[in-house]
């Protein structure tokens, strides 16, 4: 157990070796986070003996995930990590297990920036909307505010609209929001596309 807490500080101790109820590290950047999740997988797997296929890690990027891994392998000399990976990738796994609930295939799209750029273009193209009314950078934000914050039920009308409603939705809208958000959400479920906020 000596190696699993060498060079952790107090905190990062107690957040490794606590194993009842929930544990919450509240930190900043570079600040070693990761290192201790990393040493808690290992003192669970090591120390408790739970087994690693019934730990799942979640972090924000890639880069982590990896790091997070190759700590883990070091830790533990195992290669198995069991299930690490970003919120986005954790989401999609469970998604596709379920999708076909919602009329969408377990092979839907996971839409990057270049995808929504490309809708767009097709939306002012339809609609006559230049860069003058909104940039597609400011069209991109628009939708994320208003799928967080100004209509978090906007995943029903995805969901439930058929195509149809769906693009006369988009088809009647006359402002420039509206014919934005109402179109992306007619572009997505056209290609069965899900956006990284609708993941979540």
């Amino acid at each position: 157990m000596k190696n699993i807490l060498e060079g952790l500080n107090e905190q990062q101790r107690q957040a490794v070796t606590a194993t009842e109820g929930f544990i919450r590290v509240i930190a900043g950047a570079g600040s070693g986070k990761t290192r201790a999740l990393s040493h808690r997988f290992a003192y669970l797997v090591n120390e408790i003996g739970i087994m690693p296929a019934n730990i799942l890690c979640v972090t924000f990027t890639n880069k982590s995930a990896n790091e997070m891994k190759q700590r883990i392998r070091r830790l533990t000399g195992d290669s198995d990590t069991g299930y690490i990976s970003t919120f986005h990738s954790f989401c999609v796994s469970v998604l596709q297990e379920d999708i076909n609930a919602v009329q969408y295939p377990k092979s839907f799209l996971v839409l990057d920036n270049a995808d929504i750029d490309a809708m767009l273009k097709i939306i002012y193209e339809e609609r006559g909307l230049t860069l003058r009314h909104m940039t597609f950078s400011k069209a991109r934000d628009m939708i994320e505010i208003r799928k967080i914050f100004k209509d978090p039920e906007y995943y029903e009308h995805m969901i439930a609209l058929p195509l149809d409603e769906l693009r006369q939705k988009y088809q009647e809208a006359v402002e420039p929001d509206d014919i934005i958000f109402w179109g992306y959400l007619y572009q997505q479920k056209k290609c069965f596309g899900l956006d990284y906020n609708d993941l979540i």
